[in-house]
């Protein structure tokens, strides 16, 4: 089987979904090959750039420095810098497509059509020729694919097949892994082009996005006859299952698997250093936000035992020897924060306070009552803990409580002082436009943010999209966030009048523009976001 990460997405660490998928077939004793086309796609098309103005030839011209310089941690404490290295690289990709498409180090925009409507989807793989990668998919992909077809030779179980129109050979199964809208255009332009020129193969896709599309009720498969199987969820046991499908499919599938990240090229992302990207768990333990996504699409909570995660992260830092962990969960569990402290611990023994950790790593928490504990802060510290994100959404208490964050802003700010002693740096999301919020909350979220500047490192700033399948949904009045059947969101009409314009009208005039909040948001990376705030501290 061969697995395929598509662009576009943040190039800063390798993908961790089709890592998991490749552990468990390989525990599974089915052969595969990761190619992470992101990161690879994503080079190529910034090499390949022309350029007509001053602008565009320093970024072509300065491409390759500005890449090797981004992978210098030095260049992280001079924000002046980094931000023009960014930027710059950033023009290098998005000058090379036509004006059709508008390309950046985050997203990707095509104006003609939208990875909202399966009917443009479709277009997009029949069309494959259009998209801005299809020469990378000529050039480098179909050479990946015909040696790794080449090779099966050695599996005795492969049947290699190849096309009548080009003599090349093909995989029994291509996987793609679909989980940002920003990924979706391209990944069906793969798809199509998978199609002509590889048709023997069998085409399976999962991954978030395919997850979120699956679990909306008026889900009705518009993409049979184009893509063979579609998987929900996680998917590593079903992928197994499919391609044990004849001899082999009375096998036991084996849950027990370690994530592999071989096929990593890990010179070529963009960071100052190995960044491994891990999860603990699938879905959140809170699971009770009212505004969620992922609430609304029914995602249980599933978490690994801690000794085996332990375990598997010991190996993981042994073999890829990273600087930093990235735990990618929803929200990261205190019992599994309480085993890594642990841990740390007894491998450090009793002169823990004076070793440095093996890797410094950063996620997702919730506001708990854990983190209010200084000697528990300074043990989350010890054991490589450099920077937290956290959930805020509002400042307002009564706000928080219609939405069931569960999250105490007393509590909160008790933890925002205590991460700051412990020297834990915080990104905080903050989330505008809910139904249960006005002006004057939003007013008190900004003297909440105010207030703990000093505290605060990053700040995330979101309008809120109404889930389309939410419980709420139904009480509000409802219009069509976009005209598309696999749109996600609705728009509402606010019962309080606070809408979306308004919303927008506050963040930009009143919310950025104060002092101390304008300080904050100077922090953050371009396009990179909270996958480079790492560094910066």
């Amino acid at each position: 089987m061969l697995l395929i990460y598509p662009p576009v997405a943040k190039i800063s660490e390798p993908p961790p979904g089709v890592a998991l998928l490749a552990g468990s077939l390989e525990a599974n004793n089915i052969h595969c090959k990761v190619v992470d086309a992101n990161i690879q796609a994503m080079l190529w098309l910034a090499k390949s750039a022309s350029y007509n103005d001053n602008w565009s030839k320093r970024a072509i011209t300065n491409l390759d420095r500005n890449i090797f310089e981004l992978k210098d941690i030095a260049l992280y404490k001079n924000m002046e810098r980094y931000r023009q290295r960014v930027i710059d690289f950033n023009r290098a990709i998005n000058i090379a497509p036509n004006r059709r498409f508008n390309i950046s180090l985050s997203d990707y925009t095509d104006y003609k059509l939208t990875p909202l409507k399966s009917e443009d989807l479709l277009i997009s793989a029949q069309s494959y020729r259009e998209n801005p990668f299809y020469p990378f998919f000529e050039s480098q992909l179909s050479k990946i694919i015909e040696n790794y077809s080449n090779n099966l030779k050695e599996f005795p179980t492969q049947d290699k097949q190849y096309s009548n129109e080009v003599k090349r050979y093909s995989p029994d199964y291509i996987g793609i892994s679909l989980c940002y809208l920003s990924q979706a255009l391209t990944a069906f332009a793969l798809v199509g082009w998978i199609k002509k020129q590889f048709p023997k193969s069998k085409i399976i896709m999962g991954g978030g996005l395919v997850t979120s599309w699956m679990s909306m009720p008026t889900w009705s498969n518009p993409f049979k006859g184009l893509i063979d199987y579609m998987v929900k969820g996680r998917g590593e046991e079903a992928v197994v299952n499919l391609c044990r499908q004849g001899t082999e499919k009375n096998k036991i599938y084996q849950p027990e698997y370690t994530p592999n990240f071989d096929f990593s090229e890990w010179e070529q992302y963009i960071a100052p250093g190995r960044i491994l990207p891990l999860r603990t768990s699938s879905g959140c333990y809170w699971n009770r936000c009212r505004f969620c996504p992922e609430k609304a699409e029914g995602n249980l909570y599933k978490p690994e035992k801690s000794s085996k995660l332990l375990d598997n992260i010991q190996y993981l830092v042994n073999k890829y020897h990273p600087s930093y962990i990235h735990f990618i969960d929803d929200a990261i569990s205190p019992s599994f924060l309480k085993s890594l402290i642990n841990q740390g611990a007894a491998n450090q023994g009793a002169d823990s306070s004076l070793q440095e950790p093996k890797f410094e790593w950063y996620g997702f928490l919730r506001f708990t009552k854990e983190l209010a504990d200084p000697d528990f802060c300074n043990a989350l510290y010890r054991s490589g803990c450099r920077l937290l994100k956290l959930g805020l959404e509002s400042g307002e208490q009564a706000v928080l409580d219609r939405m069931e964050k569960g999250t105490d802003l007393n509590l909160a700010s008790n933890i925002l002082k205590c991460l700051k002693k412990a020297g834990i740096h915080t990104y905080i999301y903050l989330l505008f436009g809910t139904q249960f919020e006005d002006e004057t909350d939003a007013e008190e979220t900004l003297d909440y943010v105010a207030t703990h500047s000093n505290e605060i490192s990053f700040i995330n700033i979101a309008i809120f999209n109404l889930p389309r399948f939410s419980e709420d949904a139904a009480t509000l009045e409802t219009s069509l966030f976009s005209e598309g059947d696999l749109s996600l969101y609705l728009n509402f009409k606010h019962p309080k009048g606070w809408d979306r314009k308004k919303v927008r009208l506050f963040i930009e005039r009143k919310f950025k523009k104060h002092s101390e909040i304008r300080k904050i948001l100077k922090n953050d990376p371009p396009f990179f976001t909270s996958n480079h705030a790492m560094f910066m501290i």
